[in-house]
């Protein structure tokens, strides 16, 4: 599953370049920079998000070295309304926005939605993202299906790219980062080792090219358990204690990437090739006590998920004719995952037998949207923005077909959509855009996607914005294809389901304030309403024999009302940011009946801090967040669905990021210092069954981590 162990080339590499700076005392003597928010509203220039219409936050590359994350999941986690929820089991980490999961935020890269295992852009596993790539990352809050079409019902998360130098010459950036998990950690078999190398080259002004490799090895995470080779053996018999392989599962990830920026005159092309690996290894806790010619001879039936995935995106962008500009996109991007089943041999410490080895998942994409702006820019008054976007999926999962299921289901999604948003200011302060998109699906009914925003400036800091907008989540492959009927059990999917839909209200008051001779006060408010109407969930009918059938149907409803106040104080090295969300949540299962008639409120705290001392060239940040209690939809072992609550729990992150010498930078720190394990769920399932408490893995204890960076330009 490992590189090269006791070989690596990029230890070897870093340290050799230590070594070569180690009498280097020279710091730089230029003047610091005073740092900068930690969120700030920002505008992509790769994409077609714009302030104008809605409310950015942008998480800078700065405030992603400080935190020094291990996958984009350590980002996101900090940021006030996003929560995000990792699978021990699979390695998968996704986000949840305002309590709605993966499936309704819609992820990006350059603007442009990135393929998963059974999706477009939603439920993606951001632990497979690779972070040192990125310049910086761009959330956008609520209902964004005008210019987003699918699955952007709670927002939007696009991931910019880095691209080119400043000045003209190479960058050369090679960094190490080791981790523990919890308090487990050996070189190459124990904790996070992560290696990660890059190179630019900015030929002239008009060219720039880049390539790098990085590679994320998690050895799993034990908490108890006694790894791959344990076996108990008591009086020659194996002893099933199930504390065999470990709690979160070992997986490797390799990503290897390379772009090119070229001016052609005014205009601009870009592209990007990016090829994902990922090695998942499944421990089965279960062994086999067997004997072979006399001799005890105990195995396991281990599982192996291997994922590889190729990117291709090229993005051209310019002007038309004056003002007018138009930006081009095309992809195509395919991922395989390959499942193996097989026979371990712990004493042997090899595979014996292969039981099963097969293609598991499949999806191919060809995706392309292109949009003109500025139609009118001779016009104060009025413009116009035009687009349009395809996308044509083929694909399919067998695990999401059910282990039952003798037939894998091949599906074919192919979308056109044509959108339109213009602007209309009445006055100088005053500016109204409304926009619309019509979707035609080969699967799923014509959709018609509305939104209207409006800005109006009080002043040159006192601005308002409101944004309503709608959007639709499309069923996903499980609900419409799984299959598991067997004597006791009668589940499917259903192919009749439509998408649901959403329409939000986002009203944003911001100002900001000079405070003393370097301070400075940024102030934001949010009012939010998100409601779902026609929501998938479980129910329970009869199929044509006559048995009962659990199967899937548009039926329900769910609505989230807050709040939101976010601070961002500024005063000469100091960074200091505090904001709360009032989040209430409401689900109503019509099928069963059940459900909660008021909304279930709860407090999300976060703050953030970072203090730059420049005459040792160290910055110290520390990120505090507190998420609490969660309403969510359960479904019990018969496949009935019911309301339960999640508990809250308070996250710590710290670290100290120190300039060692001009070329080599160290970050020092600790995830999840108050070391949150588990959280609890407590249900009340009806009518069948009392009520109930469960425990969920939501992280791997405190971890510490040092991650060294050398960086040479010439």
């Amino acid at each position: 599953m490992s590189l090269i162990k006791n070989k690596n080339p990029f230890y070897f590499l870093l340290f050799l370049s230590c070594f070569l700076n180690a009498q280097e005392k020279e710091r730089d003597s230029t003047k610091t920079e005073k740092l900068k928010e930690v969120v700030v509203v920002g505008e992509s220039n790769v994409t077609s998000v714009s302030k104008k219409l809605f409310t950015v936050s942008t998480i800078k590359r700065a405030d992603i070295d400080n935190v020094a994350g291990s996958n984009l999941a350590d980002i996101l986690f900090n940021s006030l309304n996003i929560t995000v929820t990792p699978d021990a089991s699979s390695g998968r980490s996704t986000v949840s926005l305002f309590g709605l999961d993966g499936q309704y935020v819609k992820i990006l890269v350059d603007g442009i939605p990135i393929v998963s295992d059974n999706g477009l852009g939603n439920n993606i596993d951001i632990s497979q993202i690779n972070i040192d790539d990125i310049e910086r990352v761009e959330i956008v809050e609520g209902s964004m299906g005008v210019l987003y079409g699918d699955n952007a019902v709670a927002g939007v998360i696009n991931v910019i790219t880095k691209r080119g130098l400043k000045d003209q010459g190479w960058q050369l950036q090679l960094s190490l980062q080791e981790e523990t998990v919890g308090d487990e950690f050996e070189f190459f078999d124990e904790g996070r080792h992560i290696q990660n190398f890059r190179a630019t080259n900015q030929v002239n002004e008009k060219l720039s090219y880049a390539f790098g490799v990085s590679r994320n090895n998690f050895a799993g995470y034990y908490n108890g358990y006694k790894g791959q080779n344990y076996v108990n053996i008591q009086d020659n018999i194996v002893v099933n204690d199930s504390l065999r392989g470990t709690e979160w599962n070992p997986k490797e990830q390799i990503t290897a990437s390379a772009n090119v920026s070229l001016d052609l005159g005014k205009h601009n092309v870009f592209y990007k090739l990016q090829y994902f690996n990922e090695d998942l290894d499944i421990y089965n806790h279960i062994v086999n006590g067997r004997y072979q010619n006399g001799t005890l001879n105990p195995t396991a039936l281990d599982e192996n998920y291997k994922t590889d995935r190729w990117v291709n995106n090229i993005n051209v962008s310019g002007p038309l004719k004056g003002e007018t500009k138009y930006n081009f996109s095309f992809s195509y991007q395919n991922q395989k995952r390959n499942y193996k089943e097989f026979v371990y041999n712990i004493f042997e410490q090899q595979n014996q037998s292969v039981e099963t080895d097969a293609l598991s998942q499949s999806s191919e994409v060809w995706y392309s949207k292109a949009f003109v702006n500025n139609i009118v820019s001779q016009s104060r008054f009025f413009d116009l923005q035009l687009g349009y976007e395809f996308t044509n999926q083929t694909g399919f999962d067998a695990n999401a077909s059910g282990a039952y299921s003798n037939n894998v289901v091949e599906n074919t999604i192919t979308n056109y959509e044509l959108f339109g948003i213009t602007e209309f200011q009445p006055t100088t302060k005053l500016s109204i855009n409304p926009g619309a998109r019509f979707t035609h699906s080969s699967q799923f009914n014509n959709h018609v996607i509305w939104s209207l925003s409006s800005n109006y400036d009080f002043s040159e800091k006192l601005k308002l914005k409101a944004v309503v907008g709608s959007a639709y989540r499309a069923p996903n492959f499980e609900e419409l294809f799984f299959y598991f009927v067997d004597a006791n059990h009668n589940v499917q999917g259903n192919e009749d389901l439509q998408p649901e839909d959403g329409i939000s209200v986002f009203v944003n008051l911001k100002d900001n304030f000079k405070i003393a001779k370097e301070g400075y006060l940024n102030t934001n408010f949010n009012f939010f309403h998100i409601y779902l109407k026609d929501a998938i969930t479980s129910i329970t009918t009869e199929d044509e024999d006559g048995r009962t059938l659990f199967t899937q149907d548009n039926i329900d409803y769910s609505s989230r009302l807050g709040f939101t106040l976010d601070n961002s104080f500024i005063y000469k090295n100091w960074n200091i940011g505090i904001g709360g969300t009032y989040l209430g949540v409401k689900n109503d299962i019509q099928a069963s009946g059940s459900g909660n008639e008021d909304y279930l409120w709860s407090l999300n705290l976060q703050t953030s801090l970072a203090y730059k001392i420049p005459k040792w060239l160290t910055t110290i940040s520390a990120q505090l967040k507190y998420t609490g209690e969660t309403e969510g939809l359960f479904s019990n072992s018969d496949g009935e669905p019911f309301v339960g609550v999640t508990e809250s729990f308070t996250w710590l992150n710290a670290s100290i990021r120190n300039k060692i010498t001009s070329n080599i930078e160290a970050t020092l720190g600790a995830r999840n210092i108050f070391d949150v394990v588990n959280i609890n769920s407590s249900t009340s399932a009806g009518s069948h069954t009392g009520s109930t408490s469960t425990s969920r893995l939501i992280g791997n204890g405190r971890s510490y981590f040092l991650k060294l960076t050398y960086n040479l330009n010439f």
